[in-house]
């Protein structure tokens, strides 16, 4: 959000989605804040982010968002949630995750 007045700083405001983007953008708008002076900027993830706003967004237990995660019952379903876990979060696996995403990132479950 744009600064106000002299003294006053500028305010970040985070959105999950393009559906969140698009309300926040109105309610300034709303609120009378030239369309032309919001700025948006974008995060691939959280290693992008500075210290403050991995704070604000990922740490503040008042504001982050957290989702359940289960793992799968069954003989060998550890180790498999372990591999796949590792396969998409762990360094030095781009290529590992690229391919897994090309093969069957189609059937991933996502609730974003």
């Amino acid at each position: 959000m744009p600064a106000q007045g002299k003294k006053r700083p500028a305010k970040r405001l985070y959105a999950l989605d393009d559906g969140e983007l698009v309300a926040i953008k109105d309610r300034l708008i709303k609120e009378g804040f030239p369309p032309d002076k919001i700025e948006v900027g974008r995060f691939k993830g959280l290693g992008e982010m500075n210290p403050e706003q991995l704070r604000e967004t990922a740490m503040d237990p008042a504001t982050r968002r957290v989702l359940p995660v289960a793992e799968r019952q069954g003989a060998g379903a550890r180790d498999d949630t372990l591999k796949l876990f590792n396969l998409l979060m762990g360094k030095g696996e781009a290529a590992g995750r690229r391919a897994w995403m090309e093969a069957r990132g189609h059937l991933a479950e996502a609730d974003v």
